[in-house]
């Protein structure tokens, strides 16, 4: 899963909104929260797309200075709630419905802080989902009524599909031998 300027997932993933505090009174951004020609001062909570919250929040607002223009909350995908939640039992949480994106974020996040055990974590949902995707793309022939597929994120709708193509493939090519 890699970035790519032309990738339309890519894209939806970077317009999810980040809830961002800003340090410091922005004159003429006041836009941003409905106040067109006003300034955004210190200490206004905003919801932005991670696109601009990513840049902002990793830009100094001088050479000389440690303080950036904003400071982000952490998404609701990486609470502790959340977390625990895939450490006890990845299978069971709804990707899709914390956003449709959810690795795609991770991946995002983790470009912005370095979080090794988020990072752990992550890996350990995505194996133990990845073997169900597997075993599920094994059976796609036959009916399945399993609420886990609508679970998936985009990135695991798309590993599916491609397994599934792949089994599929392979099951064509052995019946010609």
């Amino acid at each position: 899963m890699t970035t790519d300027y032309y990738d339309l997932d890519d894209i939806l993933a970077d317009s999810e909104k980040l809830t961002c505090k800003f340090n410091i009174t922005v004159p003429g951004l006041g836009y941003l929260e409905g106040n067109p020609g006003k300034p955004i001062h210190e200490d206004t909570k905003l919801e932005l797309p991670h696109w601009l919250s990513g840049i902002l929040a990793t830009v100094a607002i001088d050479e000389d200075s440690n303080i950036n223009f904003l400071d982000l909350a952490d998404p609701d995908i990486i609470k502790e709630k959340v977390i625990n939640a895939i450490k006890t039992d990845p299978l069971a949480v709804d990707l899709h419905k914390l956003t449709p994106y959810y690795y795609s974020l991770i991946l995002k996040w983790g470009n912005l802080y370095t979080d090794k055990t988020l990072i752990a974590n992550v890996m350990n949902c995505l194996k133990a989902r990845s073997l169900e995707i597997y075993n599920f793309s094994n059976n796609a022939n036959k009916t399945l009524n399993n609420e886990f597929l609508y679970t998936l994120d985009e990135f695991e709708r798309a590993l599916f599909k491609s397994t599934s193509d792949s089994n599929k493939s392979m099951r064509k090519w052995l019946k010609t031998k």
